[in-house]
């Protein structure tokens, strides 16, 4: 049983002058589960003021024309523009999100910028639940243990929250899916520099291969290399405790140098592998390896997989939300259900 931190919902005004935007925007944040934000709309300045004097706004999301009616009484909200295309001279320095886009764009940019905010607000309460860390590792390489690690996050998620994390020195990633404006080094960076809003910045970051969530893995190689158990550590700490997820999803590589101490992180590990003589052998040479280092209790939570050897091969981004329905996505439920 774990310690769970439920983050308190962020009193987020939006001030527009269109009400069927902020409608809109208003009912599509608050009806989603386990969201950070409690969505206020409002188009009428003595509505917007009365909130600011009653300390009831922590971020607003106003277009120039509101900023102009209530400026005087902002102190330490957090204060982004709704901007369409360009904002008036003079509120340059303001951060400012281009009000024509995605719902879900437009709240990664402003966890973005809520999480660049320091702050001391208590933000959570602390209950408990459970969630799992599932390790997914195999000495012997391949895509294989790729298209498992991405069909069983896939799948948990039809029904459960899933994050998954691809830590290897060569993910391939970016190729597929195309860059990110944030990695995971840029997740580890934030980590380092103490702030409060971790959340905020994890939940920027997040981006979707059908209902399961996934940060872009390092680009390079040099950066992974550089993060230490400990950061490892503290960020899955981090994540257990602070965010809803019910599984995390690792798939790991074999050159962060940190590879036991993230397997002890785990509450599971697959070992996927081939069923020819090559892939045996290193496997078992692994876990003789395991043996030596006084690993035992990452010997009790592995199971060593033989994998079908599938003719099915992504080609795309698409193919890879497809794994569930695949010859791999029926292995991988069949195993669930063992």
């Amino acid at each position: 049983m774990l310690l769970e931190v439920i983050v308190k919902s962020t009193r987020l005004w939006i001030a527009d002058s269109d009400a069927s935007y902020m409608d809109a925007f208003r009912q599509y944040v608050n009806l989603k589960k386990s969201h950070l934000f409690q969505v206020r709309t409002c188009m009428e300045a003595g509505q917007l003021k009365k909130a600011l004097s009653e300390e009831e706004a922590e971020i607003l999301l106003l277009s120039a024309e509101s900023y102009k009616n209530c400026k005087d009484m902002i102190h330490e909200e957090c204060v982004i523009f709704l901007s369409e295309g360009s904002l008036p001279k003079g509120l340059s320095s303001y951060p400012a999100i281009y009000k024509y886009q995605s719902v879900e764009n437009i709240l990664r940019e402003i966890m973005y910028y809520y999480s660049e905010q320091e702050t001391d607000a208590e933000c959570y309460t602390e209950v408990h639940r459970d969630n799992r860390v599932i390790g997914v590792y195999s000495p012997s390489g391949g895509i294989s243990k790729n298209k498992f690690a991405l069909a069983l996050g896939q799948i948990l998620a039809e029904d459960r929250n899933v994050l998954y994390l691809n830590l290897e020195e060569c993910s391939g990633f970016t190729e597929i899916l195309g860059g990110s404006h944030w990695n995971l080094s840029d997740l580890i960076y934030y980590l380092r520099q103490q702030k409060t809003p971790f959340l905020y910045r994890l939940n920027s970051m997040v981006q979707k291969m059908g209902r399961m969530d996934y940060v872009p893995p390092c680009d390079s190689y040099t950066d992974l290399s550089q993060i230490t158990a400990e950061e490892w550590q503290r960020l899955l700490y981090l994540i257990r405790t602070q965010s809803s997820y019910d599984f995390v999803i690792l798939d790991l590589g074999s050159v962060t140098g940190h590879e036991i101490e993230l397997l002890r992180q785990c509450d599971g590990i697959y070992v996927p592998t081939g069923q020819d003589m090559l892939s045996q052998g290193k496997t078992s040479q692994w876990q003789k390896y395991i043996q030596i280092l006084d690993g035992m209790d990452i010997l009790e939570k592995l199971q060593a997989l033989e994998l079908p050897d599938y003719k099915e091969e992504p080609g795309s981004e698409g193919d890879l939300s497809m794994l569930p329905q695949q010859e791999m996505g029926v292995y991988v439920r069949g195993l669930l259900q063992e």
